[in-house]
C-alpha cells in the first residue's frame, strides 16, 4: 500500500511541473511579469513549480501605491526598485539536510536509558519537494517546505526491538538482548521515513548570500516503520517486524542558522516517538547540515 502511494506522489510531482511549463498566460511589461490570467488549477502549478526551481518574485510599490509583480532573475538594476517592496521565495530554506539523531529524553541532547544507542550510529536525512516563502521585509520573512525523510537509530550491545510474545503483554514492543532465531545478533536498529513541513520565521541579512537564523514549529507523518538486525557473519540484514508501535503523528521545533547556501539545522520533537510510551517514553532530537542548490 505505501509503495503504491509513492508512487503516485512520484507521477504528480513529474507532472505538475510539467503542467505548469505549458501554456503559460502571463503578462509582461520591460521590467518582467506583472500579471496573470488563468485558473486556479494551473496558477498552483505554476507556483509548485517555481518552489521546486526557487524562484523569487519581488513587489514593487510606486508613489501612487500601485503594485507590480516582477521576477527577480529578471530585474535589470536598482533604479527599478522601489524602497517598499515585498520578496516572494523559499528564502534559505534548504533542499537537503543530513545529520546525526538520538533517542533523547524530554532533556536533550540527555539519551533515553530504557533505549541504549551506539553514539553516533543515528543518522537522519531528508530532501524537499516544494517549497515557499513570503518576505516582509528585506530583513523577515516567513517560509516553509514538503520534505521527505528518513531515520534510523542504532542500538547498543546487540540489542533490537521485537513483539513481546508473552501472552500477559501480547502484541507489545520490547528491545532484547538474546539471539533472533537461533542467530547471534550483531546490531539492531529501527528505521522509519517521514513526511515534514516546517513553518519558520526568518531572519537574514538584505543580501541572499548573508547570514540567517530561522525558527518554528514542524508537523511530521511518519510511516513504514520496521526493525532490522545485522547477524554476526553474515552481511545482509534481515526485517523482524513491522509497525514496530510508532506514533505516525509528531510535532517538533526546528531552527536553522547558516550563511549564503549553508547552514546548521536542528530538530526536537514535543511528542513521544512511540504510542502509550511503549517500549519507552523518548523524544527524537536531530541536528546536522544542509545546503541550497
Amino acid at each position: 500500500m505505501i509503495k503504491k502511494y509513492l508512487i503516485a506522489a512520484v507521477v504528480a510531482l513529474i507532472a505538475l511541473p510539467a503542467f505548469a511549463q505549458n501554456e503559460r498566460h502571463y503578462e509582461y511589461d520591460e521590467y518582467g511579469k506583472v500579471g496573470r490570467s488563468e485558473g486556479w488549477a494551473r496558477r498552483f502549478a505554476h507556483n509548485f513549480y517555481d518552489g521546486l526551481i526557487g524562484a523569487e518574485y519581488y513587489e514593487v510599490i510606486d508613489d501612487n501605491g500601485n503594485k507590480t509583480e516582477k521576477k527577480t532573475e529578471d530585474r535589470k538594476s536598482k533604479k527599478n526598485v522601489s524602497k517598499s517592496y515585498r520578496y516572494y521565495g523559499p528564502g534559505h530554506t534548504p533542499d537537503f539536510y543530513f545529520g546525526i539523531n538520538l533517542l533523547g529524553t524530554d532533556r536533550p541532547p540527555m539519551m533515553t536509558p530504557e533505549l541504549p544507542q551506539k553514539l553516533g550510529k543515528g543518522f537522519e536525512f531528508g530532501f524537499a519537494v516544494g517549497e515557499w516563502g513570503y518576505h516582509m521585509t528585506r530583513n523577515l520573512g516567513i517560509n516553509t517546505a514538503f520534505y521527505i525523510t528518513r531515520s534510523r537509530y542504532w542500538f547498543d550491545n546487540g540489542m533490537y526491538l521485537n513483539y513481546n510474545r508473552n501472552l500477559q503483554e501480547a502484541n507489545t514492543m520490547k528491545l532484547f538482548d538474546t539471539p533472533y532465531d537461533g542467530k547471534e545478533v550483531k546490531q539492531g536498529y529501527l528505521r522509519y521515513w517521514s513526511l515534514r513541513v516546517p513553518l519558520c520565521i526568518e531572519i537574514s541579512a538584505a543580501s541572499s548570500r548573508g547570514p540567517f537564523i530561522a525558527v518554528g514549529p514542524e508537523i511530521e507523518y511518519r510511516f513504514g516503520d520496521v526493525s532490522k538486525v545485522d547477524y554476526v557473519d553474515e552481511k545482509k540484514g534481515e526485517i523482524i517486524a513491522k509497525g514496530v508501535n510508532i506514533n505516525p503523528l509528531g510535532l517538533n521545533a526546528v531552527a536553522r542558522v547558516g550563511i549564503n547556501d549553508f547552514g546548521v539545522v536542528a530538530r526536537y520533537s514535543f511528542t513521544s516517538l512511540f504510542q502509550k510510551d511503549d517500549p519507552a517514553q523518548t523524544y527524537p532530537f536531530m541536528i546536522g547540515i544542509s545546503t541550497t542548490f
